[in-house]
């Protein structure tokens, strides 16, 4: 959406489950890091989506039965929406059926993590050492010390980032921290066993679309002791997001390989998935450039029942916005639901990699983040993939003051409201290029506490 535009309301309707073939069980796979055997069990999932070759996004009428579907279409059901008059089902047969659109689209490996590889996005590694530092004074209603399902802490070296979006002011009238909401990272995975993250994965519902299990365990490509592409990406989005709202749920979703690479038909069926087990936000710090028809409807979906889908820009440093970022702009139902993210510095200055231009809808500080890393480690991280969970952060401390958000009208509302209260861009070479500014999120919170 263009920040002269407003989001219109759109037509709230519930989202019914999507369908998963899954048969056997195994016990949890070993620890890529640690070497440990994790603790979860996990179901083997023979069928996946990534198995099929082509997208059918159909117009279904309300009648229509899952079965039947199947049955003449063959292959998985991505999403199953008939109070939405909307399925989506993956195959191996480019031909149209009954209540196909106007395409039929390739299930292409075009989603990634970064653009230009895992040395672009993290440096710095530490040791994780006794866990989060404490805040700098003004954190009054922060713990210290501890990363337990009851603290809130933050590295101290990330103080002068939060600080510029007045995340401290926002957090005191939040004493909730995000309590009570799930958010769902959908990405290369999470270190399960990373200490960040004790007593804040919601494990029942974790997925791994990659290797067909419940156990999205980060997972190493590289053998010759270097890290692969997109190994850590998951665990650091993740951890950037518990920093600035540390109460939250994280529903864990691997969809994308250790190279960091998706195809569009899991992240369809992620973002679906996510809806189905109680996500109120969605993480995609993912993008590709081009457009699917399938994901895009999966989002709609999700939107429909007031599911906010929060997107990174991209790492181009140009004006190719990355899908579904792109789509955040516009003034339809997605639009109304989901927010693009780029990167700005901590003087405020748009980060030299990433995206801007008209379809860019606001930006959030993406460099030198400090984050946890796989095998307990830490990291400084860099990219719109991690400006975008600072905003799926704050959106899920919003959604934590008790608010009714569950269609996409009032969803459509509460992110209006984040636009509206951004501090304007004041980059003096893309003035009119970086969105609604950068998010407050003392501001933005303010009008709702």
């Amino acid at each position: 959406m263009t920040p002269n535009s407003l989001r219109t309301p759109a037509f709230a309707a519930l989202l019914t489950l999507g369908l998963l073939s899954a048969c056997g069980s195994v016990t949890g796979r070993p620890d890529a890091a640690s070497g440990h055997a994790l603790s979860a069990q996990a179901t083997l999932i023979t069928d996946l989506p990534k198995n099929y070759k082509y997208l059918h996004t159909l117009t279904i009428p309300t009648a229509v039965t899952a079965a039947a579907l199947l049955k003449m279409y063959g292959g998985y059901m991505v999403a199953f929406h008939p109070e939405l008059g909307t399925a989506i089902i993956a195959n191996n047969n480019a031909t149209k059926g009954s209540y196909d659109g106007t395409t039929v689209e390739l299930s292409t490996r075009s989603y990634r993590v970064s653009e230009l590889g895992f040395s672009t996005w993290a440096t710095g590694f530490g040791t994780w050492a006794s866990g989060y530092s404490t805040w700098a004074s003004g954190y009054s209603t922060w713990a210290s010390g501890t990363t337990g399902s009851g603290s809130a802490t933050t590295f101290t070296e990330n103080v002068p980032l939060w600080n510029m979006i007045k995340l401290s002011e926002a957090q005191s009238l939040v004493p909730e921290l995000g309590s009570g909401i799930k958010v769902a990272v959908i990405d290369s995975g999470i270190d399960l066993n990373h200490p960040a993250f004790n007593g804040k994965l919601d494990t029942s519902n974790a997925k791994d679309y990659i290797d067909g299990d419940g156990v999205p365990q980060e997972v190493n490509a590289n053998t010759t002791g270097g890290y692969s592409d997109g190994y850590g990406h998951g665990t650091a989005a993740a951890s950037v997001l518990l920093q600035v709202a540390p109460k939250v749920t994280i529903l864990p979703i691997r969809a994308l390989d250790a190279n960091g690479l998706g195809d569009t038909s899991t992240i369809a069926s992620a973002v679906d998935y996510a809806v189905s087990k109680g996500a109120r936000v969605i993480n995609l710090s993912l993008g590709s450039t081009t457009y699917s028809d399938a994901l895009n409807t999966s989002i709609k979906n999700a939107v429909s029942k007031g599911v906010a889908v929060i997107c990174a820009a991209g790492n181009s440093g140009d004006t190719r916005v990355l899908y579904p970022a792109y789509s955040a702009d516009t003034t339809g139902i997605v639009g109304n639901g989901s927010v693009g993210v780029g990167s700005v510095s901590s003087t405020f200055l748009k980060s030299s990699f990433s995206t801007y231009g008209p379809n860019l809808e606001m930006t959030a500080p993406g460099e030198n983040v400090i984050a946890a890393f796989p095998g307990s480690q830490t990291v400084s991280v860099t990219g719109t993939s991690f400006s975008t969970p600072v905003v799926s952060g704050i959106v899920a401390l919003a959604l934590s003051t008790g608010m009714n958000v569950s269609t996409a009208s009032s969803l459509n509302t509460l992110l209006t409201n984040l636009n509206k209260t951004a501090t304007p861009a004041s980059d003096p070479s893309y003035l009119t290029a970086l969105g609604y500014g950068t998010i407050n999120a003392y501001t933005f919170i303010h009008l709702y506490r």
